[in-house]
């Protein structure tokens, strides 16, 4: 397990004094997580950010575990303590971006961070950012399609067909986008193809699951379902 507790992911002067301190503190604090010790788990957290404060994990790991308690909270009817709860998140995961813009755990715990306090607009914008700093780079488009689709499955399940499938087509979009410059980005093609499946277009999903397992093979599950729709009568014969 990484030494961040992901939920749903220096200094050169003195790494070397503090750098072994707070990554035990790190990797104590995930144990303490895993045991739902959450109070511990967050001291150990905030003692390693003290002995590394320059390090991102920490930050994370802060962040994460007050994503978790807001939402604990809330589903308990706990309002105003959610709301503390998510703040100290918001503000944890920007500490981790501004010691490195382009983590992608930050940003994926953010945005969803955002949709989970309905402030949609937020979470694509930030996401939207990313990607405009980084346009050679694929997976903050990926993340960005990402979004789209859990907003699209938001909107489907309040019966918003419209606002569903213009999502769909703007994931599809940024995945496109992705594998313009990552062409075997193995995730990219996966997404697609999901997408392409969801949509009804069997033969594009097959053949972008392919593609994705081909640049990536550790992937057992989508050969599996690689070839039950490869059972499809019709289907089979017409895919290369």
């Amino acid at each position: 397990m990484k030494r961040r507790s992901i939920i749903l992911v220096m200094s050169l002067l003195v790494a070397a004094n503090f750098g072994c301190t707070a990554s035990n503190n790190n990797t104590e604090g995930v144990k303490y997580f895993g045991q739902a010790r959450y109070d511990l788990a967050v001291q150990s957290f905030q003692a390693a950010r003290d002995a590394d404060p320059n390090g991102t994990d920490a930050y994370y790991n802060i962040a994460a575990t007050y994503h978790l308690l807001g939402r604990t909270a809330l589903q308990t009817g706990q309002a105003a303590l959610a709301q503390q709860h998510f703040d100290y998140a918001d503000q944890n995961y920007r500490l981790c971006l501004a010691r490195n813009p382009n983590d992608a755990d930050a940003y994926r715990g953010l945005a969803v961070l955002n949709m989970e306090r309905q402030n949609f607009e937020t979470a694509f914008q930030l996401l939207q950012s990313w990607v405009d700093a980084n346009p050679q780079a694929a997976e903050p488009k990926i993340e960005h399609a990402r979004l789209y689709q859990e907003y699209a499955a938001l909107a489907q399940a309040q019966n918003d067909t419209p606002t569903a499938q213009k999502c769909i087509q703007s994931a599809m979009v940024s995945l496109q986008a992705a594998l313009t410059v990552e062409p075997n980005n193995a995730r990219a093609l996966r997404a697609l193809g999901f997408l392409q499946e969801q949509s009804g277009n069997m033969i594009q999903a097959v053949g972008n699951y392919r593609l994705s397992l081909q640049a990536n093979p550790n992937q057992q599950d989508l050969a599996e379902r690689i070839a039950q729709l490869e059972r499809t009568p019709g289907l089979g014969a017409t895919v290369y």
